[in-house]
Formats: C-alpha cells, structure tokens, sequence
C-alpha cells in the first residue's frame, strides 16, 4: 500500500526495514509573494534500527531569494529524529507511530544571514495508518516547540493509492498554526512515486495553499527527487 512521508508533507507510521538504508536527494521550491526558497539539494538519509525503530538524519542547502534583494545561499538546518511504531494491528491495518525530530542551527553564518530562523525546535508528533477500501491513510498531529518564536501546532492528513506494480498516486492537506491560532496555513499537495528498479524510485509531488496569493501564503510547493534503498 502506498505510505505518507516524502514526497509529501505529512508523515506516516512506516519504517525503514532494519539494518536496510533509504535515502532521499531532492529538489524543493516553496514559493510566496515575496519570497522563493529552493532547497538545492534537500539531503534525507534514514536508517532502519530493527522492525519498528527509524532514525534520520536530514540536512538542506538553501537558495532564499526575497523581493527587490539579490538571492543568498548556504546550508540550512540539521534535523535528526527516530522514529517509533509502538502500535500495529496487521489484522485490522492499523499502526500507530511517534517521530520525535529535533532541528538545530550549524556552525554557519545562515542564521545571521537570515537564511534560517534562530534556534532550534523540537517536533513531537503522532502519525495513525488505517486501511480503507482501497486506499491507505495517514493521519499525523504533532506539536512544534520554537525556542525563540511562538509553539506552533502540525496537522495533516494524505491518501495514497498503488495504481500499479510501479506507480503509487498521493495526495495530502497539511497545516500548521500558531499555539494561539491567530495565524495559520492550509495546503494541498499531489504527488506520487514510480519505482525504476528495487532500489530506485523517482519522488514528485506539487501544491499550493487554498488561500489567495495575497496572503502571502505558499503559491507553490514542489518536491522533484529520487529514493535510494539498499
């Protein structure tokens, strides 16, 4: 059945199988009013502890261009996290997983520049699969502690489908909110993966926020990358 995760936002319970690797080399665009961020390459390892522990190690390099500024690159924050099914009914189709990912500043001068924000968080969520009818779904809702701006609540939901022996067909809502709801986004993102080979599979996805583009929400989001598994 198809899985949450990349190319898409919203996570799911799945894990890498121990003692295997997977390795996700992306390009990303996110796009708003006044600014573009690429992600050029986005760096995703993970690495399969035993059947229900995942551990993962991410880390972009950023290209930010803002309105009426010329663009500035460098690298963007680390991210490590493990992952941990602590539920799973086979029978009924159900797991249940926590993914704990802590994000911090490297020794550079991207936050100074403006590249990245100040400081590190920590995301503690929780991803739900069910099967139903012929489409697996992701639900996942997690709370995001930012040490120098305001906690922000994460939510999301995707739906996949394996059309056929190569081709998964995705798609997700994902939002986020500040702990005091007063501001908040909503996306949508199409995607799918196709696999080449056992060890090979390409990854691409795209969106946009629901909201008009004068709201200075998303008006792009897209995911182009591949998946290596050995």
């Amino acid at each position: 059945m198809a899985q949450g995760g990349p190319p898409l936002i919203t996570d799911d319970t799945a894990t890498v199988e121990k003692g295997h690797w997977e390795i996700n080399i992306a390009t990303t665009i996110e796009r708003r009013r006044d600014a573009t961020e690429q992600e050029v390459p986005l760096l995703d390892i993970n690495y399969g502890l035993s059947k229900t522990l995942q551990l993962k190690f991410e880390v972009p390099y950023l290209r930010v261009k803002d309105a009426d500024e010329s663009a500035k690159m460098g690298l963007g924050n680390s991210n490590v996290g493990m992952r941990w099914r602590f539920f799973e009914d086979e029978s009924k189709g159900v797991a249940i997983s926590t993914y704990p990912q802590l994000e911090f500043n490297n020794p550079t001068s991207s936050a100074r520049r403006g590249l990245v924000d100040r400081g590190a968080q920590l995301l503690l969520p929780v991803e739900v699969t069910h099967k139903l009818s012929l489409l697996e779904v992701n639900e996942e809702f997690g709370y995001l502690v930012k040490q120098h701006r305001m906690d922000e609540l994460i939510y999301g939901i995707a739906f996949g489908r394996q059309v056929s022996k190569r081709l998964e067909l995705l798609g997700e809502i994902h939002g986020n909110a500040l702990r005091n709801f007063k501001e908040n986004e909503l996306l949508f993102n199409l995607g799918g993966r196709y696999g080449l080979t056992k060890h090979f599979t390409l990854l691409f996805s795209s969106g946009r926020s629901f909201r008009r583009a004068s709201t200075g929400e998303p008006t792009l989001i897209l995911y182009a990358g591949t998946q290596l598994n050995f």
